[in-house]
């Protein structure tokens, strides 16, 4: 029920950008995806510092509205697995180009891990299932459609307890390359 009421409210979100009017915001909708390295740190049983790197997939849809000559407003809606948690991550970006080719992009990122902990396989986690980070980056336009990009996502929000791992109150930052493909 909840991935349903959000990916309703993401597609009303991403669709309220995409008409052209008088004020010349022009939405470009496309796909991305690429390798996520993930960083999570918390603590184990006795307050030491503990966590694992592990490298994944993401991937995802935006729309990317062009404000003004220079700004864009980008929304994005992605998955990120990794053998033991799914994300569901929303970035909203400003963006500024610095040419036809180069831009950087900042912004807030929602993070929901869409697991189950109630599942009695999954009974060595505990997740808090809503999480918010600051997501950055530059981007290389390719050609016209075609682009690539690296990020680095910081999590503010304590959202993984692995008992199996004797990890708690972990936070997980993302180093992100990727291609995407504007319509």
């Amino acid at each position: 029920m909840r991935i349903a009421l959000t990916s309703t409210f993401l597609f009303l979100f991403f669709a309220s950008f995409s008409q052209e009017n008088k004020n010349t915001i022009i939405t470009q909708f496309g796909f991305l995806g690429g390798l996520n390295h993930s960083v999570v740190n918390g603590k184990d049983s006795v307050g030491a510092k503990i966590g694992y790197i592990g490298t994944e997939l993401y991937a995802g849809f935006f729309a990317d509205s062009r404000l003004s000559s220079k700004w864009n407003l980008e929304n994005e809606l992605l998955f990120s697995w990794t053998d033991d948690y799914h994300f569901i991550e929303v970035p909203i970006h400003l963006k500024y180009k610095f040419s036809d080719r180069w831009a950087a992009f900042f912004g807030p990122k929602l993070d929901f891990i869409v697991d189950d902990d109630n599942d009695p396989f999954e009974s060595y986690y505990k997740f808090r299932n809503f999480g918010i980070s600051v997501d950055m980056g530059i981007q290389f336009n390719i050609l016209k459609r075609l682009f690539a990009e690296g990020r680095f996502s910081k999590s503010f929000t304590q959202q993984i307890t692995d008992h199996g791992l004797d990890i708690n109150n972990a936070k997980r930052n993302t180093f992100r390359i990727g291609v995407g493909f504007r319509f």
